[in-house]
């Protein structure tokens, strides 16, 4: 997308464990794609996890969760259609004003208290605990939390909606990188295919 770049002064924090690796219980070591390390200062990389909620029994669970290095990210996303990327940025230009929210956020008493800023899906509004599904999505610098344009949460309702914004390709090129760094089983490939968020 087409956002204005970020100076940031100190909108930054110690990451905390919601953006961790889950299984591994501490901060993601690594990129998923080129293995380069990510804890040292300096160090650019995204974190995306994959949720679902099961209301009746008072669980959830990770589904799916990865840190990629900025340089990666950005070669994933060249492999995407002009086409989707395209369409995704139209989406999200339609539905979300980035920088108005980031400003609003940075405004309240607490600035860089995480709980608001995931809150709610930034697409629809929902609540987050009104979703039996999401994804949330954090920019990071070594050990530290950025304030962004992340980080941010998107309900299983909106990326339905960023599905029909990709073509063929770009569907192909997800299920790819989720078949290589995730072998999921067939049932939960097809419930997850083109889940991730690279925008």
């Amino acid at each position: 997308m087409d956002l204005p770049p970020i100076h940031l002064s100190h909108e930054f924090e110690p990451l905390p464990q919601e953006f961790y690796s889950q299984a591994a219980g501490e901060p993601f070591h690594s990129c998923i794609s080129c293995h380069s390390p990510l804890l040292q200062d300096g160090t650019n990389y995204i974190v995306e996890k994959s949720m679902r909620v099961y209301p009746q029994d008072g669980v959830e669970e990770v589904v799916f969760e990865y840190a990629m290095c900025l340089t990666c990210a950005q070669q994933l996303r060249d492999e995407l259609s002009l086409e989707s990327k395209k369409n995704i940025r139209a989406f999200f230009a339609e539905h979300v004003d980035f920088v108005a929210r980031r400003e609003a956020l940075l405004s309240l008493p607490d600035p860089l208290n995480l709980e608001n800023w995931l809150s709610h899906c930034i697409v629809t509004g929902t609540p987050r605990e009104a979703c039996t599904e999401y994804q949330i999505m954090a920019q990071c610098d070594g050990r530290d939390l950025l304030y962004t344009y992340m980080p941010y949460l998107i309900s299983g309702e909106a990326m339905e909606g960023l599905q029909e914004c990709m073509s063929a390709h770009t569907r192909q090129v997800l299920d790819d990188f989720m078949d290589t760094h995730f072998g999921l089983p067939p049932e939960l490939r097809a419930l997850l295919q083109d889940r991730m968020i690279l925008i």
